[in-house]
């Protein structure tokens, strides 16, 4: 089973978005802002710890500010049902797990069950994604979504009316709640491939979505463009409004240009086109 490392760190909320900015860059993920700061994670074998301190000491926290553990993935429905409540994004799309009640007053409905997977609308990267989804055309669209997690914007892609959608992860759990929650919201035509990048053969899509982090992103800008068409658009976000300067250089690289972006409590989600 695989081992993480838990981070709690009790700051200023003003301090908690540039150190959640400056974790994400050492591949801490999974962020929880609390009453007093924030929790995150980070798998054991890609934790150092003498770079998350000198993070930490970096905004002058003390020892006793935070406070790390080991812990073994383990699934967090009984916790998520006392607080998992249902978002709503753009009035027009409603996420909730299964637990919850039906409400009919919305266009599109995802039913997520929420494990130790990333994706149920509730960060800010997330629903900023989707927000820009319910913009696009995704008619008879094929699809690729990069490190799904829940598989919840794989999903929407497909009401969305996409064609065929393909999504990978490397996280043994995610490859289980992808199909879990493909079951719960009734589609087909989503293929799971359980691996990184190089297992994903097709390189003729029309719209990627990454909602990854900063590094990932980063240094896959260049793969993602070969493997979308000349008309095709890359959605892309986990990552802060900052960090969009630091993208740059690999997007152009790629042959990509910005088309949009939004933004939401400084994270950010972008629009890529061909140049």
């Amino acid at each position: 089973m695989q081992k993480y490392i838990s981070l709690s760190v009790t700051c200023p909320s003003e301090t908690s978005e540039f150190l959640m900015a400056e974790l994400a860059a050492i591949e801490f993920d999974s962020f929880l802002e609390t009453e007093f700061g924030f929790e995150a994670c980070i798998e054991l074998n890609l934790f150092d710890k003498s770079l998350t301190q000198g993070i930490l000491e970096k905004y002058e926290l003390a020892p006793s500010d935070y406070k790390t553990q080991e812990v073994a993935q383990q699934n967090w429905n009984a916790i998520w049902e006392s607080s998992f409540e249902p978002v709503i994004i753009e009035d027009k799309l409603i996420i909730r797990a299964p637990f919850h009640l039906q409400d009919l007053h919305f266009d599109h409905e995802l039913i997520i069950q929420p494990k130790t997977s990333f994706g149920t609308g509730h960060h800010e990267t997330t629903a900023s994604i989707l927000t820009q989804m319910l913009a696009i055309d995704f008619n008879e669209k094929k699809v690729f979504d990069y490190g799904s997690g829940t598989g919840i914007l794989a999903i929407l892609a497909k009401k969305l009316g996409a064609a065929s959608v393909v999504a990978n992860d490397i996280d043994d759990w995610a490859a289980e709640n992808i199909q879990e929650n493909i079951g719960l919201n009734q589609v087909s035509d989503i293929t799971f491939i359980h691996g990184d990048l190089s297992k994903v053969s097709d390189n003729d899509f029309d719209i990627i979505l990454a909602n990854i982090n900063r590094n990932v992103l980063q240094d896959s800008m260049s793969d993602m463009a070969a493997m979308l068409n000349k008309n095709g658009q890359i959605i892309i976000s986990g990552f802060y409004e900052s960090d969009l300067i630091v993208l740059k250089d690999s997007i152009l690289a790629a042959g990509l240009l910005v088309q949009t972006y939004l933004t939401k409590n400084n994270w950010c989600a972008a629009i890529l086109t061909f140049s």
